[in-house]
This record gives structure tokens, sequence and C-alpha cells, in this order.
């Protein structure tokens, strides 16, 4: 039974299929994944931030010294066009509109959707069609993935303040991973394979913090943040990375895609700004549908993109 096969035909599927298995086991029977031990520790939302840790140690391995201005350019531009047109929207929707937003899309629920990233579907896309340098950029982009950002945004725009420790934090298993790389080339060697393993793991932990019920609550905001990403947003993305660094565009697409840890923004931005802890609940719904829509479309979008404009692999040939 050719399992791996079926599951590579999905667009980032060594991740994405996992995922979409613990997010049905979540939704009909949580207690599967509350077990305790080992089996919660690697099969749900407790794991998540240490196989992000390991992934961005893995993807500081396999990148050299030579490589750190590339990845920071194509890494950095994305996160700087990300940034922007987060802060933009959060700053007008509660300029114009309030912290209520648009029909139903609270302005906390808009600002999580512009600034969460995830680089987890981005590094199994990039596994899929990205080189070297694009598959090292998930280490910048990780940096915008924490629900640290969207906070700091709505900070900024209503005047709270900024956590440094959640940017060094990021760039701590990434730079070590590099460093320990570059010192010995069998280290290099060693975690060459390590990406799709770490994938898998990280696909099942994202996946148990989604619940699919959450589709019935969607509602009309839902409409207003995927219109938001998929007709704003993503064209801002991907004429950047085609007209600055003149790439196809395919990194873009998949650096779009809404993070996992969007589900749990809502939560820490409510703590730190009461606020916006009215609309917890409901940005928090709004993200899991909104999360799944991007789960399922954006390795779609990424693999039309490189079918016609060319991926990593075949522009390095």
């Amino acid at each position: 039974m050719d399992i791996l096969g079926k599951v590579n035909k999905v667009p980032g599927g060594i991740m994405i299929v996992p995922m979409i298995i613990t997010a049905l086991i979540n939704t009909f029977i949580p207690a599967a994944l509350k077990i305790g031990g080992p089996t919660t520790a690697a099969f749900s939302g407790v794991g998540a931030m240490t196989t992000i840790g390991m992934l961005l140690f893995v993807a500081g391995s396999q990148m050299k010294y030579s490589d750190l201005g590339a990845v920071c350019a194509r890494g950095g531009l994305l996160v700087i066009v990300r940034l922007a047109v987060a802060y933009t929207g959060a700053w007008l929707t509660l300029n114009f509109f309030g912290m209520d937003g648009i029909c139903g899309a609270s302005a906390l629920a808009i600002t999580i959707s512009l600034a969460s990233c995830n680089p987890g579907v981005y590094a199994g896309l990039m596994q899929s069609y990205g080189d070297n340098v694009d598959k090292a950029a998930m280490g910048v982009l990780n940096l915008i993935a924490v629900p640290a950002t969207p906070l700091v945004i709505l900070g900024v725009a209503d005047g709270t303040g900024f956590d440094y420790m959640s940017a060094v934090s990021s760039l701590v298993p990434f730079v070590l991973g590099m460093i320990l790389a570059n010192t010995d080339e069998k280290i290099q060697k060693l975690f060459s394979s390590a990406t799709p393993i770490i994938l898998f793991f990280l696909g099942c932990c994202l996946g148990a913090s989604i619940n699919l019920k959450a589709l019935s609550q969607a509602g009309l905001a839902i409409v207003v943040l995927i219109g938001l990403i998929i007709c704003l947003f993503l064209p801002i993305m991907i004429a950047a990375d085609r007209l600055i660094l003149k790439r196809p565009g395919y990194a873009a697409v998949a650096a779009t895609c809404l993070g996992g840890l969007s589900v749990v923004a809502p939560r820490v931005i409510g703590e730190r700004l009461p606020q916006y802890q009215p609309y917890v609940e409901s940005a928090t719904a709004q993200m899991a549908v909104t999360l799944v829509f991007c789960i399922f479309v954006f390795p779609y979008i990424t693999k039309f993109v490189v079918e016609k404009l060319g991926g990593g692999s075949r522009l390095a040939n």
C-alpha cells in the first residue's frame, strides 16, 4: 500500500494530511489527544512550539553562511510586506470602523488574519517546490508566526508595547543550527533528511488546535476575512516577490497562508489587551474557519503558480 505516495500527491501533504487527520480527531473525539504522556506531547497542540523549534534548528543547519544574504533578502522582504499590510489593515479598521470591525470581523480578527503567517505550511511547500534559500527563509518568517506579532501591531496601532524576546526566541534555534552545521559538515548531512519527519509531527500538533465545527459559526465575517487575504493581501505579496525580488511568486503565496497559531492568538491578545476580550470567542472561531480554508487552498494556489511561472528547482536547472 503506497500511503506515502498518495500523501505526496497533495501539495505540502507531508504536513497537511496529518494536520487534517488530527483536526478531525480534535473535532469529534478530542479526548483521544488528551490522554497525557507522549501521545499528548507528540500529537496535540502541546508540542507545537517544540516542533517548530526543531524545524527552525534543521532549517538553520541546511543554510551556509554564503546564503545568509539571499535568505534575509527573500524572507525579510516577505516579512516587511506582511507587517506593513497588517499594520495598515489594523490602523484603518480601528480608525474607520472601531474594534467592532466590518460585518462581524473585528479589528482583532482582521489583524490576526493579516499578520499571522504559517512557517510550517511554507516549509512543507518549499520542500516540494523551493530551493535551499527558500527553505532557509522559513527561519525569518517564523519571527512573525507567533501570537506576539498581531499583539504588537494592535498595541502600536492603539498605543501599547513591543515584546522583543518573541523575536529573539525564534532566532536562537535557527542560528544555533546554522553555526553548528557550518562548523562541521557532518552535522549538516545528519539533519539533511530530517525536515519531512518534523513536518509530519508539526502537522499533527497544529491540526489538534483546529475544531472543524467552527465552520457552522462562520457567518459573513469569514467572507470578509478570506476576501481580504485572497483578493487584497495575496496580490500584494506576489507583486512584491515578482517586482522587487524578481522571483516567480510561489514563495510569496506560501508565506501568505494563515498560521496555525492564529487560533490561539485571540486568547493571548485578550489577556494582554483587555479591551479586546469581548471579541476573543468570535475571533477564535473565525480564525479556525479561515485557517482551514487557507490550509486547503494555498497549497493548490502555490502549485498553480509553480506550474505557470516556475519553482525553485526549475530555476536552479
